[in-house]
């Protein structure tokens, strides 16, 4: 009877934690969610995952400086290498702004994106020894058609059947997405896309409560057209992937989010009113509304998109969220200017990805891109450290940033404790 009592309380172990991974419930406590988090923080003790490179990683664009005379994107993609990530993500747009110090990109404004893979600078960064690439893919957003969709589907397929037969020999990942979507929708990041509890049209929140939010008359609208544009691109990767069978390389269509914990409150979002509509591979999370000292409301955030995300068949059953972008300028805010206080976030936020087994964390940004002020901002030439608020790996100076030692030591110690 023992042998019984204990095999059911493992089985009932093993499955609340495989539901907890993906987002089928959310019994813990606060103070229980904090607890597990603390288990999984490197300083703390815990042991650091052995593939730790191919976890995480960092963005790579339009940084205002550089240290070589390769070509800005390739620079960047091989700094990385160099520092050991297997991670990468970049912008992956026709316009090369992004990528411009030292570069001579001559692409037409009708170049393609798979025509644009095969650009030189592009393809020597894709066949360096990164594991996954996340590429930042532009789109239609809030002003998707029946036309446009049409059309995106077949770029999107076009560039995933490429990358699948150009590296079928090789086992390397891509992830297609799109920059921060609930910025998308609200129309840009200004005043009139902070939605909020205030005067303004009711909705229904999930829960059955009713909130006044300021939101604009066409939100329905926006939401079914950010939902049209997703399924668009998650069909051209789904053809593509239908067609090209039996290739090492695998691409994944990811929907990113960003304003999480607004959709938490009930206020329209990406989250609870575009994922119910749509199947996705993956969903990324630009989760600097979740960067809470602790981890809490990263913990809790990413659970919430687990339980309103639909997977496709592809992933069969498998509720992938990773953070697309999280950084902290280390220039910027008082408190944060100490290396002691930014590594205790860092290691709590890794710690929340161990907890929740969440593939990847990208890192805003190898190099920063951010000056301090509007004045700064406006000039062409390159930045001093002094001048920046401190998204990086590396800083202008050339020395690793906090952030950047403290990744270091968890790819130096893969499989092993830090203390």
């Amino acid at each position: 009877m023992k042998k019984i009592l204990l095999f059911v309380f493992i089985i009932c172990c093993y499955t609340n934690l495989w539901a907890q991974k993906n987002g089928k419930v959310s019994s813990l406590s606060d103070q229980q969610i904090v607890e597990q988090i603390n288990k999984n923080r490197p300083l703390k003790g815990a042991i650091i995952p052995i593939d730790i490179k191919d976890r995480i990683g960092a963005t790579h664009v339009a940084g205002k400086y550089f240290f070589t005379k390769e070509p800005y994107l390739i620079e960047g993609c091989r700094k990385m290498n160099e520092m050991g990530y297997g991670v990468v993500k970049l912008w992956f747009r026709k316009n090369p702004g992004g990528y411009s110090y030292n570069s001579e990109w001559n692409v037409s404004k009708d170049i393609t994106l798979k025509e644009l893979a095969q650009h030189p600078y592009w393809a020597t960064c894709f066949e360096m020894p990164f594991t996954t690439i996340a590429l930042s893919l532009d789109g239609a957003g809030i002003n998707t058609t029946v036309e446009t969709a049409a059309k995106e589907e077949k770029v999107v397929y076009d560039l995933t059947k490429y990358l699948l037969e150009k590296y079928k020999d090789r086992k390397i990942t891509f992830i297609l997405h799109n920059w921060e979507g609930d910025w998308i929708m609200r129309g840009g990041t200004g005043d009139y896309a902070r939605w909020t509890r205030k005067a303004g049209q009711l909705i229904k929140a999930v829960d059955g409560d009713r909130y006044t939010v300021l939101v604009p008359a066409d939100s329905t609208q926006r939401i079914n057209a950010m939902a049209k544009w997703f399924t668009a691109r998650q069909q051209g990767v789904n053809r593509a992937r239908a067609e090209v069978k039996n290739s090492k390389c695998k691409v994944y269509h990811a929907i990113e989010a960003n304003k999480v914990l607004d959709s938490m409150d009930g206020i329209p979002g990406i989250v609870n009113s575009v994922l119910p509509k749509v199947e996705t591979d993956m969903v990324s999370w630009s989760c600097y509304d979740g960067m809470d000292p602790e981890g809490l409301k990263l913990y809790k955030g990413i659970d919430y998109i687990r339980k309103n995300m639909n997977p496709t068949a592809y992933m069969k059953g498998r509720r992938v969220v990773f953070l697309g972008e999280i950084g902290i300028p280390e220039q910027r805010y008082e408190g944060l200017t100490e290396k002691e206080p930014v590594i205790a976030r860092w290691d709590a936020y890794i710690g929340v990805c161990m907890a929740l087994d969440v593939p990847y964390l990208i890192q805003w940004e190898l190099y920063c891109n951010e000056p301090k002020n509007e004045e700064l901002r406006k000039l062409k030439d390159t930045r001093k450290t002094d001048e920046m608020r401190g998204f990086w790996l590396i800083r202008p100076d050339g020395t690793q940033s906090f952030v950047g030692e403290y990744f270091e030591k968890l790819l130096k110690n893969a499989g092993k404790k830090l203390l």
